[in-house]
């Protein structure tokens, strides 16, 4: 057992020991570890907040009357909003996009309405894809070493990548095991409290959730039996499993997976807390509730850049069409957004990475719930099947798939590394629905069906909540990259946006801080003072923690 001398801004109440052995770090280690890297990114942030009227001995005020613009009219954001018009909130959105209820084609969308209509909660969803000790997601790091027909996730060629690509790729390579470990848990923690946030919100506006297609449970398939051993100890954890089904179990309860258990496709299942639903027609609804409470939406209307103040705090949005200004700010502009956050600390934070998606008929039997497998060593090794209803009234299943690692490049529906990704979705189907995906070639739907979706990602696998102070006496806040669980994640988030904006204090505030975990800066950030500069080799602010533990 070794202890070491704790970094100036330590409490002086954390006591470190740091254990050395073959077993490398253990759970009391974990926790150890996890307890003193959420004090110093407390008190790291604490100067930051206190500058924009936020400390602890300050109770939140009220929105009541308020003026909150918003950026980005994607599921976050949208209830964001709605947090804040029930908080009496006078609120606008801008929207680069047009308005997706007139259905424009989808590639002029952004990734809530542009993919298809189907989203996922579950505790685990926002999954940290870095490397970890867990056996559901192993050596991860090879995956942005290779390219997509390698079995990685490289869409975009090495020669092309800019820059900041490259310093997110190393980022996300650099990650300690033990902070991947402790970021994945408050990750978990973020998405438990969404699942009481949106038990409140079903039951305060039940409205809302009538004829989205939403569907209680979540059942998940495993390729290999270690997999459902890990999946079955992790939702056990977390308070949200339900029951575990051997295979001939799983063909009693879910007989749409007969044959795929048959063929030795499944090894075993487990039924989780969750659910699912059309999200198009969900945020639809959101947006008709919104206007219906007085919030003022404009579409094309992309904001170009941030307006500041001699004193560096913000003052307005640019737009094509003037300056808008506000007493608040909330940005959420998505995996596209980083000219937007030129002057941020999050620049250059947030890439993007694809997400394919099929449609399948949905053939009898029918499943019970949506379902999410995972089938290691494969390209699209992870997919969801969600239960849907066609536009026609008929019933069909949503097939989501990928990942690529697209950067800030643009989409390209031709590459041969995506129609490498889309034949591994058509393979899941095959091999796990072969009846509906027959019919699906038979009746040649399956290839029209295709699309995209570019979801806004983190190095870290965290989201990003940054706050900063605006002219008006109020707050900007800057919520993005929350990776595959921005649904998961949007209740939580919600109330972190609200209780910033009243000047109150939230656990978001400090482990979403956009400098958390990060090791590698592009210079692309605010530059708006000593504070805010990198000032060791590590690059950011006083990274102590990570010099006195080394890097794993």
């Amino acid at each position: 057992r070794r202890a070491g001398a704790l970094p100036a801004e330590a409490p002086s109440d954390v006591i470190l020991h740091r254990w050395e052995g073959e077993s490398g770090i253990l759970e009391h280690d974990l926790g150890a570890l996890g307890f003193l890297e959420r004090r110093l990114m407390g008190a790291r942030t604490a100067s930051r907040l206190a500058d924009c009227g936020i400390s602890p001995n300050t109770s939140p005020g009220s929105l009541a009357g308020t003026r909150v613009t918003l950026v980005g009219a994607g599921i976050v954001n949208l209830v964001s909003a709605f947090e804040l018009v029930e908080q009496g909130a006078a609120v606008e959105i801008l929207e680069a996009s047009p308005d997706p209820r007139a259905r424009p084609e989808w590639q002029r969308l952004g990734a809530t309405h542009g993919g298809e209509d189907a989203r996922m909660f579950c505790f685990t969803e926002a999954d940290n894809y870095n490397e970890k000790r867990d056996r559901v997601y192993a050596r991860m790091n090879a995956t942005l070493r290779q390219c997509v027909t390698e079995g990685g996730w490289m869409v975009v060629p090495s020669a092309q990548l800019k820059q900041s690509e490259k310093t997110w790729i190393k980022n996300f390579q650099s990650l300690p095991r033990w902070r991947a470990e402790v970021f994945t848990q408050d990750i978990h923690r973020f998405n438990i409290e969404s699942g009481r946030l949106w038990d409140e919100m079903r039951l305060g506006s039940p409205d809302l959730f009538q004829g989205v297609g939403y569907t209680e449970g979540i059942l998940r398939l495993y390729s290999q039996p270690e997999k459902v051993e890990a999946a079955q100890a992790l939702h056990g954890r977390l308070g949200s499993l339900r029951r575990v089904l051997d295979r001939a179990e799983l063909s009693r309860r879910h007989p749409a997976f007969r044959d795929a258990v048959k063929a030795g496709e499944i090894a075993g299942a487990i039924e989780v807390v969750g659910f699912t639903l059309n999200i198009h027609r969900f945020a639809a609804k959101l947006l008709t509730h919104l206007e219906n409470r007085g919030a003022r939406i404009r579409w094309n209307h992309p904001v170009i850049a941030l307006e500041r103040s001699v004193d560096g705090s913000v003052s307005g949005l640019r737009t094509r069409h003037g300056v808008v200004r506000s007493q608040h700010y909330v940005l959420s502009p998505g995996a596209y957004g980083n000219g937007l956050l030129s002057g941020t600390r999050s620049a250059d934070r947030i890439q993007g990475i694809l997400g394919l998606w099929l449609l399948l008929p949905h053939l009898q039997p029918r499943l019970r719930q949506s379902v999410k497998i995972h089938r290691e060593g494969h390209v699209g090794e992870d997919s969801n099947i969600t239960i849907a209803t066609g536009r026609a009234g008929e019933p069909i299943l949503i097939l989501g798939s990928g990942y690529g690692f697209i950067g800030s490049q643009p989409l390209d529906m031709e590459s041969p590394q995506i129609a490498c990704l889309f034949e591994a979705v058509e393979e899941n189907a095959r091999r796990f629905l072969p009846r509906a995906h027959a019919r699906a070639v038979q009746e040649g739907t399956l290839m029209g069906s295709r699309k995209a979706c570019v979801r806004p990602f983190t190095s870290t696998s965290l989201g990003i909540f940054e706050v900063d102070r605006t002219a008006d006496g109020g707050r900007l806040v800057l919520t993005s990259g929350h990776n595959t669980g921005g649904f998961t994640q949007s209740p939580a988030v919600a109330k972190a946006v609200s209780t910033t904006l009243a000047g109150g204090r939230h656990p978001m505030q400090a482990l979403y801080d956009p400098d958390r975990g990060v090791s590698l800066r592009t210079g692309t950030g605010s530059g708006r003072g000593p504070r805010d500069q990198p000032q060791n080799r590590r690059g950011h602010r006083g990274d102590e923690l990570d010099r006195f533990l080394g890097a794993d």
